[in-house]
C-alpha cells in the first residue's frame, strides 16, 4: 500500500488543509483525510447529470 500526501488540499468534510493523502492499493485508489477519516473512491465514476445545460449544444451560422 503506498500513501502519498497531497499538497495544497483542503478536506471537504473537516476544512483541513495539508490532511488528505491518496492511497494506492493494488488496483484501487482513494483518498483520505488523517484529521477526520473522510474518504472518496477515485475509481468511481462520476454521476451522470440529467441537467439541460451539460447536453451538447451545436451552434450553426446566422441565415441571412
Amino acid at each position: 500500500m503506498k500513501r502519498q500526501f497531497i499538497a495544497g488540499a483542503t478536506c471537504p468534510e473537516c476544512g483541513q488543509m495539508d490532511k488528505i493523502q491518496r492511497v494506492i492499493d493494488g488496483d484501487r485508489q482513494w483518498m483520505e483525510c488523517v484529521a477526520c477519516g473522510a474518504t472518496k473512491d477515485l475509481d468511481a465514476k462520476p454521476p451522470e447529470t440529467t441537467d439541460a445545460l451539460a447536453q451538447p449544444v451545436t451552434l450553426q451560422p446566422q441565415k441571412k
